[in-house]
Order: structure tokens, then sequence, then C-alpha cells
């Protein structure tokens, strides 16, 4: 029986596929290096951002100059980040149903809290997981940060449904032992998802509470 929906928040809940991109290509061009489509961005992107780093070519005595780079273009064009339509709605919709709701993402506390706070969302939320609470060298596929937060949840893993937009996401949750779902409005192509064999494809997080109940 389900008893939690654990999410994802970059690509998942909080739009900010544009803005990442942008500010990729602003390390990308710092760097001197060959630029890639938006296409590629979501083909090859990772979660854990120094394995795309490794991916594009930069090592890690430059990432400090990278992140800098980074930050300095996502802090630019993050206000134009929002929930994607009928995300609220659906978390609201989940709490009425007696589930527990989750955030477990890579990204730094500092940050995502400050984002879902800005949207007004904190209160959704029985416990929220970052990638510095394990260490980013533990992040997605790994499952540390999902099964802290299971933990913390006072549930089981196979009572949980986790839900994210990469392919990390999907086998992050596979090897917790939870459920999982793709939603296919984020990073990661439709191709790609639908290979990691989820147990839900989503269009994204607004038709989760339907897809819940015709299972149930």
């Amino acid at each position: 029986m389900l008893k939690a929906v654990m999410f994802d928040w970059d690509g998942t809940l909080y739009n900010s596929v544009i803005p990442t991109y942008e500010s990729y290509l602003a390390v990308i061009d710092a760097f001197g290096l060959p630029q890639v489509t938006l296409k590629e961005f979501r083909q090859e992107s990772r979660p854990n951002y120094h394995d795309y780093y490794l991916y594009l070519g930069i090592r890690e005595y430059d990432w400090a100059t990278a992140d800098a780079a980074w930050r300095d273009c996502y802090v630019r064009h993050n206000k134009e980040c929002v929930l994607f339509d009928g995300t609220a709605d659906a978390l609201l919709e989940l709490k009425k149903m007696h589930l527990k709701l989750g955030l477990v993402s890579g990204g730094s506390r500092e940050r995502v809290t400050s984002e879902v706070s800005e949207q007004g969302i904190e209160a959704y939320f029985d416990t929220m997981l970052f990638g510095d609470d394990v260490g980013f060298e533990h992040g997605k596929p790994a499952p540390e940060t999902l099964l802290m937060a299971i933990e913390q949840a006072r549930v089981v893993a196979s009572e949980v449904l986790y839900v994210g937009d990469m392919v990390e996401d999907i086998l992050m949750g596979k090897k917790a032992g939870t459920k999982t779902a793709a939603v296919l409005c984020g990073f990661a192509t439709r191709q790609l998802l639908i290979r990691a064999q989820p147990d839900f494809v989503l269009r994204d997080v607004s038709t989760l509470p339907d897809a819940i109940k015709k299972e149930v």
C-alpha cells in the first residue's frame, strides 16, 4: 500500500531547465569548449554536476572556477523559475489522500530550501533531504539520500513512490526499493526515461494524483 511520495526538485516540481542549461552554456563559454544544444544537454546532463563537468572536459582543479561561472549566470536567470503548472494543486491533492510527501534533491540545501520557500510549498513536505546532506560524491543514482528520507518519514521503501525527471532518479528509486515515476517535463528525454523502465510515465506532476488513484 502506498504511504508516501518523494519528489526530485529541479525539472520535476520546479521548472529550472532553461536557466540551468543557460548556466552550463556560460561555463562552457568560460572554458572555450564547444557549445551544446538543448537536445544534447537533455541527453547528456547528470544530476551530479561534477560528473557533467568531467563529461564536458573540465577537470577537478577547475571546478571552483566553473562553479563561480555557473552561479553567476543562474542567479541572473533563476527568478524566471516557477513550479510546473498544476504542481501545487497536485501536492495538495496528495496530502488529501493522506500520503506523506518528501523532497529528495541532489541540489544544495541552501539553494533548494530557498526556492521551495519562495514557491510557498514547504508546508507540504514531511521531510526534505539534499545532496550536501550525504555528500555530493554519494549523489544519484546512489540511494543514500532517498533511504534517509524514507527513514525520516517512518515508512518502508515498498510503500514509497519516488518521482523524478532523470534516469538517475529512476535508478536511485530502484536501488532504494521504491516504486518509480518519470515525468517528461524536465531534463532527460522521453527515450532515456522509458529505457529506464519506471513504474509510471507522466506528462508532469499534475497528473500524478489520478495515476495513483487508478492503481489503488
